[in-house]
């Protein structure tokens, strides 16, 4: 399994690394076969970057995914800086972390096609512990774009949850990335009641058409 999506909050006390679909964060990742040449990047937000880094400016998802839309999941939710690659373009993403660095959530256009990830998320669920995983569900999501699911996982080294959530709108596919280390002992709520399918909901006619 691939390396999903590596989370790193401002204040260094959240760290996710979800395996399995959606793209890798670096060329030390291993992609599946279903992800062969599929180009991957960092997705979550870095933390507040040394004078040393280069920042650019915010995704124009984050006129999708404004502070107001993120503080219904994190309170006090702080946008997170866009750190420069040393190669190549900055990915597309738009990230807000908690105050305390306990929640994350971030926003970006999938790499590969829905087919593929739906197909890695259940492949996921089949074999969690392969990625360090336990809980995997797969669920789908009505009413969200043509299609859409949700996928809710526990991080087995660090009690944290992890809530993606995938859609296809036409041309694009999109992932709503949420992951928590607080009531993480909870049982997930049913994907219609899930406040994570609906922000994806909210914002899903605001997104860009184009590819």
């Amino acid at each position: 399994m691939m390396v999903r999506r590596l989370f790193r909050a401002a204040a260094g006390s959240l760290t996710v690394l979800a395996c399995g679909l959606l793209t890798a964060c670096g060329t030390s990742t291993h992609a599946t076969p279903s992800a062969a040449g599929a180009s991957t990047a960092s997705v979550a937000a870095a933390p507040a970057p040394a004078s040393s880094m280069k920042t650019v400016p915010p995704s124009a998802l984050c006129t999708v995914l404004t502070k107001s839309v993120a503080e219904r999941l994190i309170t006090g939710a702080r946008l997170q800086a866009r750190v420069s690659p040393d190669k190549g373009q900055a990915p597309d993403v738009c990230g807000y972390t908690a105050p305390d660095g306990q929640s994350t959530l971030s926003l970006n256009p999938t790499s590969r096609a829905y087919a593929a990830e739906l197909s890695a998320a259940h492949n996921l669920a089949a074999n969690p512990s392969s990625a360090g995983m336990r809980d995997v569900q797969v669920d789908t999501v009505g009413d969200l774009g043509r299609r859409g699911f949700r996928e809710t996982a526990s991080q087995t080294q660090v009690r944290q949850r992890i809530t993606f959530v995938v859609w296809n709108t036409g041309a694009r596919s999109w992932v709503l990335t949420f992951a928590t280390t607080k009531g993480t002992s909870t049982a997930p709520t049913t994907a219609s009641h899930d406040t994570v399918v609906q922000v994806a909901r909210s914002i899903t006619a605001k997104l860009p058409t184009g590819r």
